[in-house]
C-alpha cells in the first residue's frame, strides 16, 4: 500500500508540475488557472487514493489494522496521533489553498468517503478482539468523521458559503487535535496492558482494575473521550461536526442535501457503536473476573508511563470544557488561507464559555456540562450512601451460583458481546459461525468431550474491491507475458514504438 500511495502522489505532482512548470506550492497556486478543468480532476483522484492511504480512509486502509499489533504502542500512539494526519494535511493544503477554485462534487466525495470511513471503521472495530486492531479500526473511524467536517468544507466553499466553510474545517481541525490526544492515551493505556499481560487478546484479560486501577481510569477517560460524552474533547468535536452537517441539510437543495443527511446519519450512528465498542473493550479488560492465570501477576504501570497517560486525560478535559476558545483559535489559523481572510464567523463565545454556531442555531456550554456532572456525580453518591443505605446493613457474602463454582466460562465475553450487534449488521458484515466439536472414543456422540464456536467476519472490501482488482491484474500479467516471445525483430519493433510514442508526445 505504500508504494501505490506513493504512486497516485507522484502522479499528481507530475501533472501539477507538467502544467505550471513547478513543484512550489506558491507557483502552482499562481498558476492554478492554466490547469484544464479535466485534468485538475485527474489531480483529485490520484491525490484522494494517495493522500487517503497515507490516512488509511477506507477503501485504501488495509495496512493500518496490520502495522499497529506489529508496532510498540509509543509508535502506535504517534502513527494514530500524527503520522495518519499528514495526509489529512496535505489534503486540505491542496483542495482548499492550491487548487482553488474546484467542483462541489469534489466535496461530496470527499463527504461520502468519510461516511463509509466512519461507519465501517466503526463496525469492523466491533469484531476485534485484539486491543490494537480494535483501536486501529477506531483510528479508520475517526479519520472519517474529519472528512465529514472537511468535505462539508469543500462542498460549502464550492457552493459560495464561505462562513459555513470556515466552520467546517474549524471542525475537522477539532477533531484532528482531539483524536491526536485521546487516540494516543488509548493505546498509552493499552500498551501498559499488554506489558503485563503479555498478549493483546481481550479474551485473556478480565479483572484488571485491581492490580491496574490508574491504568484503568487513563483507559476509561480515553474510551469516554472517544465515545464523544461530555465534557472530554470528543464531545464537543463531534457536536461541532453535527451543527456543519445540519447547516448543509438547512441550506442545500436535492442530492446535495440528501448527502448531508445520509452523513449525518452515518454519525449519529457511529457515535452509537462506538459508545458500544468502548463498553466491550474496558469491561471485559478491566471488569469482571480473570479469564487467565496471567492477570494474577499484573502490577501498575511505571510511573513515568502514568505521568503520561495523565497528562493525555488532563489535556482531554480541558479541551473540552475549553472547547470554545480551543475552536476560536483554529478558525484564526484556518483564515491564513486565502479564500477565508475576510470570512465572516459563525462561531461565537460568551462570557460564560457558552460554546455558540451560526447565529442561534445552536449552542453548548462545557462548564455548564462539567458543572452538571459534578453535582449529579455528588447527589447520587450522597443519596446512595447517606440517605438509601442509612438504616441499612450490608453483608458481604458470596455470589450465588447455582452449587457450581465461579469459572471464567460464565462471563459474557468480547465475542458474546459483539455477536448481537454483528448479526444486526450481517448484510455489512458477512458473519461466519463454525463448530468444531470433539467426540470421545468411547462414549455415546451425544456426549462430546469439546465444542468450539468461531465467529468470523468477511471484508466486503475484500470481496468487492482487492479480490476483484487481484483477478484483474493477473489476467492482464498472463497476457502480458506473451510479449516476451523471445523473437529479437519484435523486440525491435517494440522499442521502435515507444521511441515515436516519447516523440510523438515531447512534440
Amino acid at each position: 500500500m505504500t508504494y501505490i500511495g506513493t504512486t497516485f502522489i507522484v502522479l499528481a505532482f507530475l501533472l501539477f508540475f507538467k502544467y505550471t512548470g513547478s513543484f512550489d506550492f506558491a507557483t502552482v497556486k499562481f498558476n492554478v488557472a492554466l490547469i484544464p478543468l479535466p485534468i485538475k480532476n485527474a489531480i483529485f483522484i490520484f491525490a484522494l487514493v494517495g493522500l487517503g492511504t497515507k490516512a488509511s480512509i477506507i477503501p485504501f486502509h488495509i495496512w493500518l489494522p496490520a502495522a499497529h499489533p506489529a508496532a510498540p504502542s509509543h509508535v502506535s500512539a504517534l502513527m494514530s496521533g500524527v503520522m495518519i494526519k499528514t495526509g489529512i494535511y496535505m489534503i486540505i493544503r491542496l483542495f482548499l489553498d492550491v487548487l482553488q477554485p474546484i467542483p462541489a462534487w469534489w466535496g461530496l466525495t470527499v463527504l461520502a468517503l468519510g461516511s463509509i470511513s466512519a461507519l465501517l471503521g466503526v463496525l469492523y472495530a466491533l469484531t476485534e478482539h485484539d486491543i490494537k486492531r480494535l483501536l486501529a479500526y477506531h483510528s479508520i473511524e475517526n479519520i472519517g468523521i474529519i472528512l465529514l467536517g472537511l468535505g462539508s468544507a469543500l462542498t460549502f466553499y464550492s457552493l459560495g458559503m464561505p462562513s459555513l466553510a470556515l466552520l467546517g474545517l474549524a471542525a475537522a481541525l477539532f477533531h484532528t487535535l482531539n483524536h491526536a490526544i485521546f487516540k494516543s492515551l488509548l493505546f498509552l493505556s493499552a500498551g501498559s496492558v499488554i506489558n503485563e499481560m503479555h498478549t493483546g487478546n481481550m479474551e485473556e484479560y478480565g479483572g484488571l482494575i485491581k492490580y491496574m486501577p490508574q491504568t484503568a481510569m487513563f483507559f476509561l477517560i480515553g474510551s469516554i473521550a472517544i465515545s464523544a460524552l461530555p465534557p472530554f474533547n470528543g464531545f464537543f468535536s463531534e457536536w461541532l461536526t453535527f451543527q456543519t452537517i445540519f447547516q448543509g441539510i438547512a441550506r442545500l437543495h436535492s442530492s446535495s442535501q440528501w448527502i448531508f443527511v445520509v452523513a449525518a446519519g452515518s454519525l449519529a450512528i457511529t457515535g452509537g457503536l462506538a459508545l458500544a465498542c468502548f463498553v466491550k473493550a474496558f469491561g471485559t479488560t478491566f471488569l469482571a473476573r480473570p479469564r487467565s492465570a496471567e492477570v494474577a501477576h499484573a502490577k501498575e504501570s511505571a510511573l513515568s508511563m502514568r505521568i503520561s497517560m495523565g497528562t493525555l486525560a488532563l489535556l482531554s478535559l480541558l479541551f473540552g470544557i475549553f472547547s470554545g476558545p480551543v475552536t476560536i483559535l483554529l478558525e484564526k489559523i484556518s483564515k491564513s488561507f486565502t479564500i477565508f481572510q475576510n470570512v465572516t464567523s459563525l462561531v461565537s463565545v460568551s462570557s460564560r464559555q457558552s460554546f455558540n454556531v451560526g447565529n442561534g442555531f445552536a449552542s453548548v456550554s462545557a462548564p455548564v456540562l462539567f458543572g452538571f456532572l459534578v453535582i449529579a456525580i455528588f447527589l447520587t453518591t450522597f443519596i446512595v450512601r447517606y440517605l438509601v443505605n442509612k438504616n441499612q446493613k450490608v453483608t458481604i457474602g458470596g455470589t450465588w451460583d447455582c452449587g457450581t463454582d465461579l469459572t471464567p466460562r460464565m462471563e459474557i465475553t468480547a465475542t458474546g458481546f459483539a455477536r448481537s450487534i454483528i448479526l444486526i449488521f450481517k448484510n455489512v458484515l458477512k458473519p461466519s459461525i463454525q463448530h468444531e466439536i470433539e467426540y470421545r472414543d468411547d462414549e455415546s456422540r451425544y456426549l462430546p468431550k469439546s465444542r468450539e464456536v468461531t465467529l468470523s467476519v468477511g471484508n466486503i472490501y475484500h470481496s468487492y474491491f482487492y479480490r476483484p482488482m487481484q483477478t484483474m491484474i493477473h489476467e492482464l500479467s498472463l497476457r502480458a507475458k506473451n510479449i516476451q516471445s523471445g523473437n529479437i525483430n519484435a523486440y525491435i519493433s517494440y522499442i521502435f514504438i515507444a521511441l515515436a510514442i516519447a516523440l510523438f508526445l515531447v512534440l
